[in-house]
């Protein structure tokens, strides 16, 4: 299971070290251009996903139906402790550094550019990929319930900002990194996948409509 865990982190990480080593800067490269390197990203790993966790997904779909009320309820309660850390540090990491991050940006230039393509990428194809990866595929690795949450909340945290020549901006594993851990909780408490899947895509769903607006 450790193995497929860091599969899975490496092959992640493998796009964006790609990106690096051939010079694509996120800043610099049009709207389409994004689109289409994240897109190819994300539909290689749903593949993957497909493949490997078809029969996981189809059971877990059949529990999640059954427990939606009890699942939704730990989910959208870790969700907003989640959140509410995510606010705070923010708003005080954004008087040490300028702007919203690399990450941040280019994601708001998307939504300018592009809502509906944005909402999908984020809303969906985002939440499912994230959330195998990170939540998943590293639960199944880690047996330790404690262990589990921080390096979840960690690695999902670090691999927001990776593509950042900013030392600075490494202060926002925190904001990223809290609801990555309210996540694994989730997942841990609920032993669905569905559950963070859901709350993870409520919660870029609701960042992206109040960015449209």
């Amino acid at each position: 299971m450790l193995a497929i865990f860091l599969g899975f982190l490496f092959s992640f990480l493998f796009f964006e070290v790609i990106y690096l080593i051939i010079g694509i800067d996120f800043n610099n490269i049009s709207t389409n251009t994004y689109l289409l390197l994240v897109f190819i990203k994300y539909f290689v790993f749903l593949i993957v996903f497909y493949l490997m966790y078809h029969k996981y997904l189809k059971e877990k779909w059949l529990d999640f139906k059954i427990n939606f009320k009890k699942y939704a309820k730990i989910a959208f309660r870790d969700w907003f402790i989640g959140f509410f850390i995510m606010v705070i540090s923010n708003i005080i990491i954004s008087l040490l550094i300028k702007g919203l991050g690399e990450n941040e940006e280019s994601i708001q230039n998307l939504i300018a550019t592009t809502p509906w393509v944005a909402f999908i990428m984020t809303s969906f194809l985002a939440p499912i990929t994230e959330e195998i990866i990170f939540r998943k595929s590293l639960k199944d690795a880690v047996n330790n319930k404690y262990l589990f949450m921080i390096l979840s909340g960690l690695i999902f945290g670090l691999i927001h900002v990776i593509s950042s020549d900013n030392p600075w901006e490494y202060l926002l594993i925190i904001p990223y990194g809290a609801v990555g851990v309210t996540f694994a909780n989730t997942l841990y408490e609920t032993d669905n996948v569905y559950s963070t899947i859901m709350v993870h895509a409520f919660h870029n769903a609701m960042l992206t409509i109040l960015a449209v607006i």
